[in-house]
């Protein structure tokens, strides 16, 4: 059921009962006919018999310069809360309200729910991304040989979902900064999308063996992490994928990895990464 709402060029919050509630989910739209030139906007919901107000998950304080700003509410849901902070101009906002009831046996065993993994869902909506940085048999690191990776965020925020390391060496140091200075030289590195039919650009920039001034500001107060293979060099063989946990890059921000060859003899590397850029759809 869709239902529009007449809204007040008001900077003040404005209170709309959902007829028949929303027990599954919704699509909001807050649309205006002309454009405000300035302003944001804050979407709040209310349970049935419940007092307190809570922001919806990417709905706090966005931008409404566009005329146009769509969100997902999830849950139950009796009321919705509109509140414009700082608008300038604009006229006829509505916000429409489009309900889709929860499947009928959901809750007591009777109909099922299809869940996947962050990875997969992301894939297919073309906003999963990897690159790879390689140094191979015809283009080795020396012994106390170091390589760096810079990675530049755009404007979207990073959630970097796997990081691994490959290679063919006795010892590698590898280590991570923020906000490195006099990054020159270097080559780009390809940025791939996993999804070949409707891939969303990528924001993110990426070039191996750059130069700097500095580096920058250590990750995890300066403790690098160390991969260990073979002092034996017909032996020296190893792979290593530390999963660890997600780390999330701001927009706009440059970052570098450092490769050293802490070893005895030449290293052959692969360094792979993989993220999705955009939001993330809990608060941070």
């Amino acid at each position: 059921m869709v239902t529009s709402n007449p809204l007040q060029l008001i900077n003040t919050p404005q209170v709309f009962p959902v007829p028949g509630g929303i027990s599954g989910s919704a699509q909001l739209l807050i649309q205006f006919e002309t454009a405000p030139t300035a302003g944001t906007v804050t979407v709040e919901r209310r349970a049935p018999g419940v007092a307190a107000w809570s922001p919806l998950v990417k709905g706090t304080a966005k931008s409404i310069t566009s005329g146009a700003l769509s969100l997902r509410v999830d849950g139950v849901v009796g009321s919705l809360r509109v509140t414009f902070t700082g608008l300038t101009g604009g006229a006829a906002p509505i916000l429409w309200v489009d309900t889709n009831p929860t499947p009928q046996g959901l809750f007591n065993g009777l109909a099922a729910v299809t869940t996947q993994p962050y990875t997969e869902a992301n894939v297919k909506n073309g906003v999963q991304f990897n690159v790879r940085a390689v140094w191979p048999l015809g283009d080795v690191i020396a012994p106390a040989g170091i390589k760096k990776i810079w990675f530049k965020t755009g404007a979207k925020q990073v959630i970097v979902k796997l990081r691994e390391v490959q290679y063919v060496a006795e010892e590698l140091k590898l280590e991570l900064f923020k906000t490195p200075t006099g990054v020159t030289l270097g080559t780009d590195l390809t940025v791939h999308n996993y999804n070949g039919v409707s891939p969303v650009a990528t924001t993110v920039l990426a070039k191996k063996n750059v130069t700097t001034t500095t580096n920058g500001t250590a990750f995890d107060n300066g403790d690098p992490e160390y991969f260990f293979g073979s002092a034996n060099a017909p032996q020296r063989a190893a792979a290593s994928i530390p999963q660890g946990r997600e780390r999330i890059l701001p927009a706009n921000s440059e970052f570098l990895i450092v490769i050293t060859n802490t070893g005895t003899g030449d290293a052959r590397v692969q360094y792979f990464l993989d993220w999705y850029e955009g939001d993330s759809d809990i608060p941070l």
